[in-house]
């Protein structure tokens, strides 16, 4: 049976029709028959009022297993003492099922339909939670150090999910290779944190500093690690692991020459903002990014390093790095198309249009510009 939903505008993120006035959106079977204005409909309707609706927000980053750190590491003190605290967290408590119940049901209430997330031993957990509290999800199984891939065939991974890497700092090549492969070999994303630490180029390039020793004192680089001599990105680069389907995470230290590499890879450069200034790594470069045409899109990143996992504050915090004139379509696409295409979810996500999820959210107030 349909159901019509009725709102006083309507951004569509589809190009064909991206804004209808005083519209309807048509669902039957939680999929959108079609999208059209409310004079063009027939029957009863909900009326959902003076609001704007847009498609329901995709976040591109977050870490569900850190649901219960929630304001309990140092802020604005740099990586090493917040991962210190981070390490030493992790080894007095782990992470509890209400946690990230609470964490998913308020990310849902914010608007977000769909998170890509990060996870570890606790995979089983977050896709139960997930699938509970009704929020597509997938899964990227975090992966470090020297060993090859894990038998995958033989694991029990319901949903969405794919092999990732940490970051080339903690990852030997062969794995990160590895892991790209199996991802490209299956058609499917594949994520990794990419110049996020301020001393992570220096590392590459074999210039040591204070990251680099924190790395050796905490036996986080993999045995044998040679500096490669080139920038985070271009190392990246130089692996095979930048391409559509990669979600590079964080990219706040990068140069003109890393944006151009990351640019013509065509990779998903996922920006965290909030969680940059509160861990204290820098501010990354949104304008020069959003200049060159960069598939842009956004994370919360987790609790651990952030005050909640809402993306609008998220996109608030991006629009504050941006031109003043950027067009609300721009800042949208982030949270919408952007994500939907390098996670491979176009068909379903990202856009309100015939034959997708009937997912939604309500643009607030403070967004009042038109597309």
């Amino acid at each position: 049976m349909t159901s019509a939903y009725r709102a006083a505008r309507i951004l569509t993120m589809n190009p064909g029709c991206p804004e209808i006035v005083d519209g309807c959106i048509l669902v039957d079977g939680g999929r959108i028959v079609a999208v059209v204005p409310w004079k063009d409909a027939s029957g009863p309707c909900r009326d959902l009022g003076d609001v704007t609706l847009v498609p329901g927000l995709i976040n591109a980053h977050a870490h569900l297993e850190l649901s219960h750190m929630s304001g309990m590491l140092p802020a604005g003190r740099g990586f090493e003492v917040w991962a210190d605290g981070l390490f030493a967290a992790l080894r007095d408590q782990r992470v509890c099922r209400g946690d990230v119940e609470r964490a998913v049901a308020a990310a849902r209430n914010s608007g977000t339909c769909f998170v890509a997330d990060v996870v570890g031993r606790e995979a089983a957990m977050v896709r139960s939670v997930l699938e509970a509290e009704g929020m597509g999800g997938h899964l990227f199984r975090e992966l470090s150090g020297r060993r090859g891939l894990p038998d995958f065939s033989a694991a029990d991974r319901p949903g969405p999910w794919s092999p990732s890497v940490h970051a080339l700092y903690s990852t030997a090549p062969a794995l990160a290779r590895e892991a790209k492969g199996w991802c490209v070999s299956r058609g499917l994303p594949f994520s990794l944190h990419l110049a996020e630490v301020p001393g992570e180029n220096e590392l590459f390039l074999g210039r040591g500093g204070e990251f680099a020793e924190f790395l050796r004192a905490r036996r986080i680089l993999p045995k044998g690690f040679a500096p490669p001599g080139m920038s985070a990105v271009a190392y990246a680069s130089e692996l095979g692991l930048l391409d559509g389907r990669t979600l590079a995470v964080h990219c706040v230290h990068v140069d003109e020459a890393d944006i151009g590499i990351l640019v013509r890879s065509g990779a998903g450069i996922c920006l965290c903002p909030r969680s940059n200034e509160r861990i204290g790594v820098g501010e990354a470069s949104a304008a020069a990014l959003h200049a060159t045409g960069a598939t842009l899109c956004l994370g919360t990143d987790s609790l651990a390093s952030n005050d909640d996992l809402d993306l609008w504050a998220e996109l608030r915090a991006v629009r504050a790095l941006l031109p003043t004139d950027i067009p609300l379509w721009d800042l949208l696409a982030m949270v919408t198309i952007h994500p939907a295409k390098v996670l491979g979810l176009a068909g379903e996500y990202g856009s309100l249009e015939a034959g997708k999820r009937a997912v939604w959210a309500v643009l607030p107030p403070d967004f009042t510009e038109h597309p």
